[in-house]
């Protein structure tokens, strides 16, 4: 069970790397051509490194973004309490993600004028701020609608299984009612009348397939009036009339 777990939170990580890095690489390109348009061109390079910096930082935090929304996914019965602890956990996994990269961002990314930590801070919180409050809540509605599909499937799942447990008893049902030994000993009775008595064989045909379409009539409903049950028997004893004839009483 943990490798399990820890394979799934690998698979959650491995996911939001590519995610990011598709953000990542749509900025960038947009960094690529706004350079080119105003003249001031920069190499692929540059123009992936910023982007692919922040966005790898959120990478780095999708997976306790996702832990929480599916820890305290907001439902009509308990979305009161997970808003409580969603809105200051966006606010803090944003502020984290600006605190990291005003860390990092030096080391891969030089800005063109000289600016103090509290500078470079400020200006991305000003900056980003909105956005990564968009991005934890763009990963909660995510995780929770890959919960809610996980449910629905699980749900349709467990119908097939019912509907096949149902089919399995309808099935047993109409063996009850109609048993194989009585239906074989009939069509056998049809087939050595067919050459003796004809008219008798046509009538044993006719109350077969009426007994058979009261059987197949009557097997979903829960309750059988006594009338239909009266006329059940009533098809079955005609039947073995005619199969028995003057020994039947």
């Amino acid at each position: 069970m943990p490798k399990q777990r820890w394979l799934r939170w690998l698979l959650i990580f491995a996911g939001g790397v590519g995610f990011w890095a598709l953000v990542a690489v749509f900025f960038a390109s947009q960094n690529y051509m706004a350079g080119a348009y105003r003249d001031r061109p920069m190499s692929w390079r540059q123009a992936l490194m910023f982007p692919a910096t922040f966005y790898f930082i959120w990478a780095l935090l999708t997976p306790g973004v996702v832990w929480l929304a599916a820890r305290f996914p907001i439902e009509r019965r308990r979305w009161l309490r997970s808003l409580a602890i969603h809105l200051p956990a966006s606010a803090g996994f944003s502020l984290a993600q600006v605190g990291l990269f005003v860390q990092v961002i030096p080391y891969f990314y030089s800005p063109g004028r000289r600016a103090t930590p509290g500078q470079l801070w400020g200006s991305m919180v000003v900056a980003n701020l909105h956005s990564n409050l968009l991005y934890y809540w763009l990963l909660v509605g995510t995780t929770l609608a890959f919960s809610y599909y996980r449910k629905f499937r699980e749900r349709e799942l467990r119908a097939s299984q019912l509907e096949a447990r149902l089919a399995q008893a309808e099935l047993q049902v109409l063996k009850m009612q109609l048993h194989p030994h009585f239906l074989f000993n009939t069509l056998h009775a049809i087939s050595a009348l067919v050459h003796e008595d004809a008219e008798a064989a046509d009538r044993m045909i006719t109350r077969l397939a009426d007994l058979l379409r009261l059987t197949l009539e009557s097997h979903r409903t829960q309750e059988v009036a006594l009338k239909r049950e009266l006329e059940f028997l009533e098809r079955y004893l005609e039947i073995e009339q005619i199969r028995f004839g003057d020994r039947l009483r």
